[in-house]
């Protein structure tokens, strides 16, 4: 497979820099037939975001119901690519056909979603504050903004940022990950189907120097982004003396299950086994970390070794195939350190992880699931494997005493995304759902489910308390306070 690079999108139209880097865009699960080349410039952004500017003032004006139709004209457009869609994601971010499928077809569903229940966050509202004096609060939209996506999720987070930005009224520049441009232009192919106005939507390709270009660009009134903690403080770093920016980051997570000693061992082993391994473990949601109360940690660590055995690895475009290739020789290269580690800081090894190189006759970034096990978790605290995020098929199993002790082993990382109890009380995971520092918690259901009709976001380095998922509208706009006062002046007790 080989797919036509158009270039950028701006202004409405395609066009390819004339000079810049060539990128080659591999199938990360078959490394012989590369999905397609490109060059790219940073000398694309300032275009762009031009573009983006000056389309600003009309699309802003335009009545809300004529935003809703052109996101319904989107959503028609992407569903007429579905089959497509689904396919060069599955091969170009080396993703599970399956999961491939989950997150494209959940695309309508956003949109739905937003037009939905996500406008009632940003609803102008009146109130009476006086006799003869009104007041409102009307949402605005901020005006330019920057929609830097990942590589795991390549169609389903852009458009998370997008749907809302567009239909609260601002304008686009998105890039995709350098890892997966041809689903971030298979994107803006849609869009343009739609028939948004020339300017709306832009897209600009490239790697990390294109992304830094886009952030620094003055017309930029907000950053949407999702990607590494190390990506997002350097965002931080460089807004610091812009305030007016708006930042919404998702960046990671260290996310743990608490299994208690009530739980049901076979739901709990399966749920953080697919939790853990699908995608190869490259997901924020994933589950890195499995504490495990002490009494039943035998049991679980049989079912849940049963249940990660159990678990297909193949190449992305198979069905039934659970855990794909990495997505590069450098995620290999990081998952493999992070196994040393695990040995050299103390952790018992339950299953080696081990890169393999290919898979069948397929030449890829292909590894095995890794486990190790911590069963005096006082002994290793600070150490790089224990609290770093990994972005691979790894779980570390820890041995709790108690609920008490479970809970501070979930908070002692510096990441605060998703937790997930499993246990046959409903008052025990309340108690505990409300002493977990994380964005989200769930019972008897892995990290890795959410639900796009509730905030999606985490704590400490894992976001910027801006969450996605329904809230997404809320960091579009910002409300504005409206006062009018229709009191003559014989009416009002004014001090002079």
């Amino acid at each position: 497979m080989s797919v036509l690079y158009k270039g950028n999108y701006v202004q409405g139209r395609w066009s390819r820099p004339s000079k810049g880097v060539e990128l080659i865009s591999e199938d990360p699960g078959d490394l012989l037939v590369p999905v397609g080349k490109l060059i790219v410039s940073a000398d694309g952004v300032a275009p762009a975001v031009e573009a983006a500017a000056r389309a600003f003032p009309g699309w802003s004006r335009q009545p809300l119901k004529a935003r809703i139709k052109k996101l319904l004209d989107l959503k028609k457009a992407l569903v007429s690519r579905q089959e497509s869609l689904i396919r060069l994601t599955a091969q170009e971010a080396g993703k599970p056909l399956a999961e491939s499928r989950r997150e494209v077809e959940r695309l309508a569903a956003k949109i739905d979603e937003m037009v939905g229940e996500g406008l009632r966050f940003v609803r102008d509202f009146s109130v009476k504050v006086a006799p003869r004096v009104d007041g409102q609060c009307r949402y605005r939209p901020l005006g330019v903004l920057a929609v830097i996506g990942p590589f795991n999720f390549p169609a389903h987070t852009p458009a998370s940022h997008i749907v809302p930005a567009l239909l609260t009224g601002n304008t686009v520049v998105f890039k995709p990950s350098e890892y997966t441009p041809f689903v971030g232009q298979a994107m803006a192919e849609a869009l343009d189907q739609a028939g948004f106005p020339a300017g709306v939507f832009n897209l600009v390709q490239g790697g990390a120097d294109v992304g830094q270009r886009l952030v620094a660009h003055p017309g930029i009134a907000g950053v949407l982004f999702t990607g590494s903690t190390a990506a997002g403080q350097a965002i931080r770093k460089a807004m610091l003396e812009r305030p007016r920016v708006n930042l919404a980051m998702e960046m990671g997570g260290k996310n743990a299950a608490l299994v208690l000693a009530d739980a049901d061992l076979e739901l709990a082993a399966r749920e953080t086994a697919l939790s853990a391994f699908s995608m190869a473990g490259q997901r924020c949601n994933a589950t890195s970390r499995v504490i495990v109360h002490r009494g039943v940690i035998k049991p679980f660590l049989e079912k849940f070794l049963c249940a990660v055995d159990r678990i297909k690895i193949g190449y992305p475009l198979e069905e039934a195939v659970v855990m794909g290739p990495l997505v590069s020789h450098e995620a290999v290269a990081k998952f493999q350190r992070y196994m040393r580690l695990a040995e050299e800081e103390g952790f018992e090894t339950l299953l080696s992880g081990k890169a393999l190189g290919r898979w069948e006759k397929r030449k890829g970034y292909y590894v095995t699931p890794a486990v190790h096990l911590c069963e005096n978790p006082s002994k290793n605290r600070g150490s790089h494997y224990r609290l770093e995020e990994i972005f691979g098929p790894d779980a570390a199993v820890y041995r709790a005493r108690d609920d008490q002790e479970a809970v501070a082993l979930n908070n002692e990382v510096p990441y605060g995304l998703i937790t997930a109890v499993f246990t046959r009380s409903s008052s025990r995971f309340e108690k505990i759902a409300s002493a977990v520092d994380t964005g989200m918690v769930n019972m008897n259901r892995g990290t890795i489910f959410s639900s796009g009709r509730l905030p999606f976001g985490g704590t400490k380095a894992s976001g910027s308390f801006k969450p996605a998922g329904i809230l997404s509208p809320l960091y579009c706009a910002y409300p504005a306070a409206i006062l009018k006062d229709r009191r003559s002046l014989a009416e009002r007790s004014l001090p002079l």
